[in-house]
């Protein structure tokens, strides 16, 4: 029999006191468990995006600044998720100096602390019994942009305050959609300078930008010598489309720039011709003027006679080149027509583009 043994039946408190220290010790000990992350902090609304202000509570049937702040808590709760941004409390009231229930309040929340948008809030208080009423006021226009009304009858502090919460959850959808800038359509064509119609609507002329109603919208773009074409695009808040539109050139019009490109370029030969005949005339010809063939006076019999002829083709050459170059004129591309004069020691030139 081991020592233990004996000392269990010799001392059954002993033992007893043992088991009791041994259950209690501390266990091996354990690396500490690392600390939760710190959970990540709400974006901060974006500098350019729309102010709020919420304009001090006010509380009819009852005078009760705690429950005035604690519905103003709940009310920047539900609304600080979006991508406004919340004026600071304190500023509001400043300014405000009360409900804000005139557009001279209106006014100066606008003009002192740029906000696009004012929340004002009442609460009518009736023995246990809350009506809650929020007004979504645009300072741009002073008009109201959303409001709602609900009741909530026997209704404690706690169930209020859910109230207030549900309110401003379901204002936030309507304020998201408010402060995205209107839809936008940017369209541009090649060539410049078409009509562009949106909706069977002219808006002016290419390259034009027009901000349009959400939802589907038919643009088309007209211009002369060109086939008309015609897009089907969804407008939608917040996006500005860009639509570029390559005008293709009608067959008749394909057909009057092969004809003056054709007489331009019959003209020119002609022309070309006409002045070599004229600077030719009333020249010698070579090696035939000696003896008999000069008169008296010194003059060659045997000389090239070729005005009229080099008149008669300048005339025509000139006339094909100026029927193919208004041909070309008249069915240029807008904005694409370049004419150049280039002089040099020997020469003089004009090109063009059309």
């Amino acid at each position: 029999m081991s020592f233990l043994d004996m000392l269990r039946r010799a001392c059954p408190a002993v033992h007893v006191l043992l088991a009791m220290s041994l259950s209690a010790a501390p266990a091996a000990a354990q690396p500490p468990a690392p600390a939760p992350a710190p959970a990540p902090a709400p974006a901060a609304a974006e500098a350019d995006a729309p102010k709020l202000a919420i304009a001090p509570i006010a509380i009819t049937g009852a005078d009760d600044p705690l429950l005035a702040s604690q519905l103003e808590q709940d009310l920047r709760g539900g609304l600080g998720r979006g991508r406004l941004q919340l004026l600071e409390a304190e500023a509001v009231a400043r300014v405000a100096g009360g409900p804000c229930d005139d557009d001279a309040c209106l006014g100066r929340l606008r003009d002192q602390l740029g906000a696009a948008f004012v929340l004002r809030a009442q609460v009518t208080v009736s023995d246990r019994d809350y009506t809650l009423r929020l007004e979504l006021i645009a300072t741009r226009d002073l008009g109201r942009a959303a409001e709602s009304e609900r009741g909530c009858e026997l209704c404690g502090l706690a169930e209020l305050r859910a109230l207030t919460a549900d309110q401003a959850a379901r204002l936030l959808a309507k304020l998201e959609t408010l402060a995205k800038p209107p839809p936008a359509f940017e369209i541009a064509t090649t060539p410049p300078g078409a009509l562009v119609f949106i909706d069977d609507q002219l808006v002016g002329v290419a390259p034009v930008e027009r901000n349009v109603l959400e939802g589907k919208h038919v643009v088309r773009v007209m211009s002369e010598g060109y086939v008309p074409e015609e897009r089907e695009l969804v407008a939608v808040a917040g996006l500005r489309e860009s639509l570029q539109i390559d005008l293709r050139r009608t067959p008749e019009t394909l057909k009057l720039r092969g004809a003056g490109w054709g007489l331009l370029f019959s003209g020119i030969p002609l022309v070309l011709a006409g002045v070599g005949l004229l600077a030719l005339d009333g020249e010698e010809y070579g090696g035939r003027c000696d003896g008999a063939d000069v008169d008296l006076s010194g003059r060659c019999r045997f000389v090239f006679d070729t005005d009229w002829g080099g008149a008669g083709l300048l005339a025509a050459g000139a006339l094909l080149g100026t029927a193919g170059t208004m041909l070309l004129l008249r069915t240029r591309d807008r904005g694409k027509t370049r004419l150049r004069a280039r002089l040099g020691p020997t020469y003089i030139g004009l090109s063009g583009a059309f």
